[in-house]
């Protein structure tokens, strides 16, 4: 037979000493330290609850949930910015956190047995402190995912670069689009050579615009919020004799069109 949970309670509020008996059961029975470790460990994270402050996150984060959800307009607003409602979250988990700590200090009591039908009232004593690190712990992760989880990113075009005749090589670029910063990342297996430049062209017109030279391989290459990928639609990666000269050398190796998934 385990002990009883509020023995338990009151023995990790430091209301109760076990005795002998109780001492020799708890050595051996896995089920009671555990519990017995667990409430400690709850009372503890209660008690430190007090010295965290918590700081709401900046409103694009939830722009970004909302995105990657696909949530409804009816939730667009930023759920922490209404009327004050992060500042609500600090007080209430202080307001808890302090009720938890004055409970766990007050003043030892004469521990008397208890029947059955009062049984409840250790729990009565150190559920403060067990709602407030609960809801600390809720709240803290809730504000973590939002402060520290990865910016969504999403693959918006993709394209298959071929081959000039002159070349034995082959390639890929794709769009990723990560809060509306858009970033082309691209793949180039050819010979080694010269420096090798990434273009967008527009086809209608052959305009060029140069997104930096390829260092290795591959390479991720900011595209500028102004240009308009439905008419630059082409990835051109070529070899530069680095003459000096910005303009293209005429020479490409792979090239491909953006195509939207």
């Amino acid at each position: 037979m385990h002990l009883d949970e509020d023995i338990l309670a009151m023995v990790a509020l430091g209301d109760h000493e076990l005795d002998e008996g109780e001492r020799a059961h708890v050595a051996q029975c896995k089920y009671c330290a555990t519990e017995l470790d667990a409430i400690s460990h709850l009372l503890t994270r209660g008690r430190d609850a007090a010295e965290i402050e918590l700081v709401a996150p900046a409103s694009d984060v939830w722009q970004a949930i909302h995105a990657e959800l696909a949530l409804t307009d009816a939730v667009a607003a930023d759920p922490l910015s209404r009327s004050g409602a992060a500042g609500g979250v600090v007080e209430m988990t202080s307001a808890v956190s302090e009720r938890g700590a004055q409970t766990a200090n007050e003043p030892s009591a004469t521990v008397t047995p208890i029947d059955s039908a009062r049984r409840s009232s250790g729990f009565g004593r150190w559920w403060p402190v067990a709602v407030a690190a609960l809801f600390v712990g809720v709240v803290l992760g809730i504000a973590g995912a939002q402060l520290w989880s990865p910016t969504a990113t999403q693959v918006v075009a993709k394209a298959t670069l071929d081959p000039f005749p002159n070349w034995q090589a082959a390639g890929s670029a794709q769009l990723e689009d990560s809060n509306g910063s858009r970033e082309l990342v691209v793949e180039l297996d050819a010979p080694s050579g010269g420096f090798r430049e990434v273009w967008l062209i527009n086809p209608e017109t052959s305009g060029l615009l140069s997104l930096g030279f390829l260092d290795g391989t591959s390479g991720h290459f900011t595209v500028p919020a102004d240009v308009d990928l439905s008419a630059y639609s082409l990835v051109d990666i070529s070899e530069e004799p680095g003459d000096g000269n910005p303009g293209h050398s005429g020479d490409s190796i792979v090239r491909g069109e953006l195509r939207l998934i």
